[in-house]
């Protein structure tokens, strides 16, 4: 990594594509994007929803502020291009914790009061860490890609534990114990899967990954936001594709399939792709079957589906189902929320109604839809931000809670910033991988000079010196 930057010299004008170098000084350090873009990604494991958020979330928000202070000292010679959908989204995410703040002011619970303050702190203060580092385009490429390529290894590792278990024997290959939410300490097995229980899948007995997530249903929120984002940061490779699937598949979470299924047939079919033609019309008719057809598969799909569910966790289900119900209720009975009388209350946002309120759920729904409406993405590009913020959505409504959930919402902006790449942005490579594994991924990767500067009309492409994969 290089700790030179090269722009062009305004000053220059009978040469606008001279270079100069800036260098860092003791008042203006110079960083390299994989600062900031490291820190906050180091963050994802230590932060709620992550695999050791319970514990550490306030190292995780830590890590968060000093990725949002590098950023910051990279503004003068990076400077910042901010995505009008992510302050949008900023501004309703801290509406709706600044409400569950008053609102636990308003139920007089003084041990919720002060739960309820830490959490506001911890999830706006990362957040917030978090949009000041995808203003930059740079870093918002390499926090995608990060993430993207952190997944895809989580997959792969998990198919080798795969491979070793049809080999050696159930539960063999354990080499560590680590924390992981709530449940205590749970094994780690060779080369590095992180596990909480085993499933049958087909008669052969499986590890269930839970991987950067405190159980598995958030690990499979994360491999089903990555399938689109790595499109977003320019991983168009089958092999990407095949690891986060894989990723998916090892959680064995039903609503975490299901959600996935749907939103895929959604995006695939139903997606609004300019002009009415024949083809566009037979396409979405098409795309009303598909939906139907992977609504049947979350339902029975073998392993996966929820009827399989009934059979595999019946209490679980029951107790989620008896949390949801309560949280119906609430809207006529006591729709500003209250104390949750159910086991699981506050697991999603329907029965989070009875807890925090229904203003709370309506502010988080339309902090997760409505700055969907301010995306200003390039014509040509292909938008992510709408299906991930449509596997969010789901995921919070049906099966996992929304308070305190920092990095859920940090890939939301991340995804709405993404949005926003140009082309010319999502296809510049980068220089902390070798350029081979670059061309597995799916970047196409050319050496030429021609491709390290832009005109000056169009905003400027990661440098190979700056940018990240």
């Amino acid at each position: 990594m290089s700790d030179r930057e090269e722009v062009a010299d305004p000053a220059m004008t009978a040469s606008p594509t001279t270079l100069v170098t800036l260098r860092g000084s003791a008042t203006t350090p110079r960083l390299p994007v994989a600062v900031p873009a490291g820190l906050l990604l180091a963050s994802l494991p230590l932060l709620r929803p992550g695999t050791f958020g319970e514990y550490t979330a306030l190292l995780g928000c830590g890590l968060a502020l000093a990725a949002g202070v590098a950023a910051m000292l990279r503004r003068e010679h990076a400077p910042a291009r901010p995505v009008r959908a992510v302050s949008v989204f900023l501004a309703l995410l801290v509406a709706a914790y600044v409400w569950v703040v008053l609102h636990s002011v308003w139920v007089d619970d003084l041990l919720r009061i002060r739960s309820q303050f830490q959490d506001f702190v911890l999830t706006i203060g990362s957040v917030v860490a978090a949009v000041l580092v995808i203003s930059d385009p740079r870093a918002r490429l390499a926090l995608g890609r990060g993430f993207v390529v952190l997944l895809c290894a989580i997959g792969a590792l998990w198919l080798v534990t795969v491979a070793w278990w049809a080999v050696a024997g159930v539960g063999t290959g354990q080499i560590a114990m680590v924390p992981v939410g709530t449940v205590g300490p749970q094994p780690v097995y060779f080369p590095f899967t992180i596990s909480y229980s085993t499933s049958s899948v087909f008669g052969m007995d499986v590890p269930r990954l839970t991987g950067v997530g405190r159980e598995s249903g958030w690990m499979a929120m994360f491999c089903a936001v990555g399938w689109f984002l790595s499109d977003a940061v320019g991983y168009r490779s089958r092999r990407v594709k095949v690891l986060l699937l894989a990723g998916l598949v090892g959680t064995l979470s039903t609503a975490g399939f299901g959600v996935f299924v749907v939103v895929l047939a959604i995006d695939v079919f139903l997606r609004p792709r300019g002009g009415i033609g024949l083809g566009g019309f037979l396409r979405q008719i098409a795309g009303l079957g598909a939906g139907l057809g992977a609504a049947w598969v979350a339902l029975y799909a073998p392993v996966f589906g929820l009827q399989a569910k009934q059979t595999s966790n019946e209490a679980s289900l029951d107790e989620r189902s008896d949390a949801t119900e309560e949280g119906l209720r609430a809207i006529t009975q006591r729709p500003f929320g209250g104390q949750g009388n159910e086991k699981q209350a506050g697991i999603n946002l329907i029965s989070d109604i009875a807890v925090n309120g229904l203003p709370f759920v309506l502010l988080v729904t339309a902090a997760l839809l409505l700055p969907l409406l301010f995306v200003r993405r390039p014509g040509s590009a292909r938008g992510r931000a709408a299906p991930i913020a449509l596997v969010v959505f789901a995921t919070l409504l049906v099966s996992q809670p929304a308070a305190a959930s920092t990095w859920v919402f940090v890939l939301v902006a991340l995804a709405l910033a993404c949005d926003e790449l140009t082309d010319a942005e999502r296809a510049a490579p980068g220089a902390l991988l070798p350029h081979r594994l670059q061309r597995w991924l799916g970047v196409p990767v050319d050496r030429s000079p021609s491709t390290r500067s832009l005109p000056s009309s169009s905003p400027p492409a990661p440098s190979e010196e700056e940018a990240s994969s």
